[in-house]
């Protein structure tokens, strides 16, 4: 069952990638939507984790490439459109890898506060034990 929802949730991560991709073309290069291809990359990477955000990233950089490419966005040098992606893909990088991170962090920390309460019932009941223990040995004593 886990494997199928990742799988949904990078078919629709990718969907999401798609449309973005397209508003992004035919909306032409003078109306920006960088800030968007951000959604499909941390949802990918928080719900399933560093590898689908990494890779959510790579594609994401590339349809950002082919909708500035293909809506003809002049540049004063022909190289430019090239420092734009690797900018944009070491950005959407950075979003995957913070993004995974955190959401391990988070799990982690989830983790170690159900550990921590389990050794506090534990304790709490071992507290329990000594005090009938020696309310018991103070009662078998005054009898």
């Amino acid at each position: 069952m886990n494997g199928k929802r990742h799988l949904i949730i990078n078919i629709i991560s990718f969907i999401t990638l798609l449309v973005i991709g397209w508003l992004d073309y035919i909306t032409g290069y003078e109306l920006g939507f960088f800030i968007f291809y951000f959604i499909p990359v941390s949802i990918s990477a928080w719900l399933n984790g560093r590898k689908a955000g990494l890779i959510m990233a790579c594609m994401s950089a590339a349809c950002w490439y082919l909708s500035d490419y293909y809506s003809h966005h002049p540049y004063s040098k022909a190289y430019l459109i090239y420092w734009e992606m690797w900018i944009r893909w070491l950005t959407f990088l950075t979003t995957a890898f913070t993004v995974a991170k955190i959401r391990e962090l988070m799990d982690r920390e989830k983790q170690l506060k159900n550990e921590l309460e389990k050794v506090n019932k534990d304790n709490d009941a071992l507290r329990e034990q000594l005090n009938n223990s020696e309310s018991n040995r103070h009662n078998g004593n005054a009898g």
